[in-house]
């Protein structure tokens, strides 16, 4: 925590009411920006870049409080927000802005309501709750939407790169297509996902653009060297002890390009304070993290009779020191967002580009200058063989 606040104070929306055909109620917390009294709490709240039409905020939540009580003023957080009913390509944006954010973190700030509409095929309750234990349509489809746009927007972040520029992306760990559902109507052919929930699955497959493969918990995933731009996995190395970590870490490497990018989430500090833990169990948990790096909490028995080895499927937490530490074994630039897909962090690496690397390294060894003039002679060169030597068909 810093001044009182959270590493990471992300906003829930509770509920989505409509009210009439033009009207949307959306009603939640969000933790105050500032604990003092001036504040204009109520612009912090814009529903597709306007304001809203309405702002009760802030709104007594004693039941927000008694989970942050580390954190003070945490009850002055409710809100009840009247919207217009629109939904431009699909989709309401909510956005409660927060001042502390980084532009890397951004896309925490905003939360997507999909057009119902438009998604009147979902997968039945017990292929939902496999997923994200809970079975409510209207949380599968915004927690969805949410998670996938903000990797979207970590992504370009993150990267400097459009995401209708990227080339084949798979989501690793795709259950029921939550997420995917969102992201593959925007990369078509390009798109791919595997899990090793057989059913969910075939589920994709059927009902969903993109490609889709059941994987094992214990051998490689079914692509080949090098096939994918990005990789992104939502809530699943949170389940794989330190063996298996370790495994994946490699095989995700094995089967991403040179200079791609892997976009996976953990848990961090922000679901141990997300927890709702006594201060002692609280203090516990932290420096286990801390000590252990990544430490097992218990067992989870959300897939059992659906995967091989439902024993092996567990709940774990990660700090950010064993995020660098560990994970720059395989991978470079390693960056992380606290409590970016709301109560996991987000971790972003990169695989190193061996030839960049290299590129990079001459340039800094013999100046700038040097360099671009040997790399100009050298493509003067490949333009005059070119034009001099015979064209083979």
């Amino acid at each position: 925590m810093s001044h009182g606040r959270l590493v990471a104070e992300p906003c829930n929306i509770d509920e989505v009411l409509p009210m009439d055909g033009n009207r949307l109620m959306i009603r939640g917390w969000a933790l105050p920006d500032n604990v003092s009294s001036d504040y204009q709490f109520g612009t912090r709240f814009t529903a597709n870049g306007n304001p809203p039409l309405s702002v009760d905020y802030p709104i007594p939540r004693p039941d927000v409080q008694k989970v942050f009580w580390q954190r003070p003023n945490a009850e002055m957080c409710g809100f009840t927000v009247i919207v217009p009913c629109e939904y431009p390509n699909g989709m309401l944006e909510f956005r409660c802005a927060d001042s502390q954010t980084t532009t890397l973190a951004r896309g925490r700030e905003f939360i997507f309501i999909p057009d119902p509409s438009l998604h009147e095929v979902l997968p039945d309750e017990d292929r939902r709750f496999r997923v994200i234990a809970n079975r409510d349509p209207n949380g599968f489809l915004m927690s969805g939407a949410t998670d996938a746009l903000r990797i979207k927007a970590a992504y370009e972040n993150a990267i400097g790169k459009g995401w209708s520029k990227v080339g084949a992306v798979l989501d690793w760990g795709c259950g029921c297509g939550r997420v995917a559902r969102h992201l593959a109507p925007l990369l078509g052919n390009k798109f791919y996902g595997c899990d090793i929930d057989a059913d969910n699955v075939h589920w994709c497959a059927a009902n969903l653009p993109g490609e889709y493969k059941v994987s094992t918990l214990d051998s490689s995933l079914p692509y080949e060297d090098e096939s994918f731009d990005i990789i992104y996995g939502i809530s699943v190395f949170t389940h794989l002890r330190k063996k298996w970590e370790m495994i994946w870490l490699k095989e995700l490497r094995r089967v991403l390009k040179p200079g791609g990018s892997i976009l996976m989430t953990v848990h961090g500090q922000t679901a141990i304070d997300f927890a709702a833990l006594e201060p002692i169990l609280y203090k516990e948990l932290t420096d286990r993290v801390d000590n252990e790096g990544l430490a097992f909490t218990s067992n989870n028995s959300q897939l059992d009779g659906f995967v091989d080895c439902p024993s092996e499927y567990v709940n774990v937490f990660h700090s950010q020191k064993h995020i660098q530490d560990v994970w720059g074994q395989f991978f470079v630039n390693i960056k992380q967002l606290p409590g970016y897909i709301f109560t996991h962090d987000l971790v972003i690496a990169t695989k190193e580009n061996v030839v960049q690397t290299a590129f990079n390294n001459v340039r800094q060894r013999v100046g700038t200058a040097v360099f671009l003039a040997t790399s100009n002679f050298y493509r003067a060169c490949k333009r005059v063989l070119r034009a001099i030597l015979p064209r083979t068909k």
